[in-house]
């Protein structure tokens, strides 16, 4: 079993706090979709990649920003190589203002059973501060011709922990985001990536971060009031109704094999780990002669494997399963004993290792005491 990424690289604008790889030209669009499907049949006739994926996954970037025929050019290409069962979970990400009656019917056409929506605030000033390109309206519109469209799987991205002058902002988002039909959560504190344009307004003052007190209140607010209604918190910063969690991103967390094609995107198999070029012209360039656009790679020593497994079963309502071979010899029990000690982590009858409900803004530091 593995799972297909592909990084579709494409945003007409950049919203301030992202550090993906993106760019703005969009001319560029059919020779990038000639060139992905050259990697994928590429990668195809390679016997450990000859099975057919078991999730596929469009990111981004902006994969709704792809007209719908290089879409329906993309997945048929995919279709010709592998025989996809029935079943196969198949997202991708949009943007509220790409999604019309039209777009969404047309993507259930050709496959894709899951949206994830990047609508991070039902608030129209915080979503101009994001330099977001929708509305509220637009969002909610967005996900009703997505359930119209017949797809009822939906998941929504949104931001907590907004600087100063927009924090009171969350709570409202929060609320009405879980009055709509939507499947899926992904919940994410603002992060100040270097680089980004967020960053640059930190550093010379024009906004101020929200407090560490704020982050873990909001967290905890969202935490309660997704279980309330009904969803399952089963990473750090994902929440699902029954039979919806991602199939695919449940997939990086417990070590499954996936195949990431576009630029920048990552590969993982058995230990070895690569990546891509972050150069649309030189990936372009380089498949157009057959040669794979691998930046670079890595053997995860057994430290490495050891850490991963730590740092992604932690962040799990599963848990690091101690029974993994790589764990064993290690003195994984002493170093937790302290944290059951204080309630922030709990040793389960199934011999797992599970944050607590008070744990879970403390996972980076128990994570770092746990290596």
């Amino acid at each position: 079993m593995w799972g297909l990424y592909l990084h579709i690289p494409f945003c007409p604008t950049r919203c301030i706090y992202c550090d993906f790889y993106s760019q703005s030209d969009l001319s560029l669009q059919s020779a990038f979709v000639e060139a992905l499907c050259r990697e994928l049949t590429i990668y195809h006739d390679r016997e450990q990649w000859a099975t057919a994926p078991r999730t596929i996954y469009l990111g981004g970037g902006t994969p709704s920003s792809l007209p719908l025929p290089l879409l329906e050019r993309l997945m048929l290409h995919i279709r010709s190589l592998w025989s996809l069962d029935g079943t196969i979970e198949i997202t991708i990400e949009a943007n509220p203002e790409d999604v019309s009656p039209e777009w969404a019917r047309g993507v259930a056409q050709l496959g894709f059973n899951r949206i994830s929506l990047g609508v991070q605030s039902w608030s129209d000033e915080t979503l101009r501060f994001l330099h977001r390109r929708h509305s509220a309206t637009q969002a909610e519109l967005a996900i009703s011709y997505i359930r119209q469209a017949g797809i009822s799987n939906v998941s929504i991205d949104l931001i907590f922990a907004l600087p100063k002058g927009y924090e009171q902002h969350w709570s409202e988002s929060l609320a009405h985001a879980l009055t709509l039909p939507v499947t899926h959560l992904s919940a994410y504190g603002l992060t100040y990536e270097r680089g980004t344009r967020l960053d640059r307004m930190r550093e010379r003052g024009a906004v101020i971060p929200s407090s560490e007190e704020t982050y873990v209140t909001q967290y905890y607010a969202l935490v309660a009031a997704c279980q309330e209604a009904g969803f399952t918190h089963y990473e750090l910063s994902n929440w699902a109704l029954p039979g919806f969690a991602s199939q695919h991103n449940s997939a990086y967390w417990d070590g499954t094999p996936y195949l990431g094609l576009g630029p920048s995107a990552h590969s993982y198999m058995a230990g070895h780990r690569w990546w891509n070029l972050s150069d649309i012209h030189l990936y372009i360039e380089r498949l157009q002669q057959d040669t794979l656009p691998i930046a670079d790679e890595e053997w995860l020593t057994q430290t490495e494997l050891y850490e991963e497994c730590i740092m992604l079963g932690l962040r799990t309502s599963c848990g690091i399963d101690l029974r993994r071979p790589m764990l064993q010899g290690a003195p994984l029990m002493e170093r937790a004993t302290p944290w059951i000690k204080q309630g922030l982590l709990t040793h389960t009858a199934d011999d797992h290792l599970r944050l607590t409900h008070e744990g879970l803004v403390w996972c980076d530091r128990i994570c770092a005491a746990l290596c």
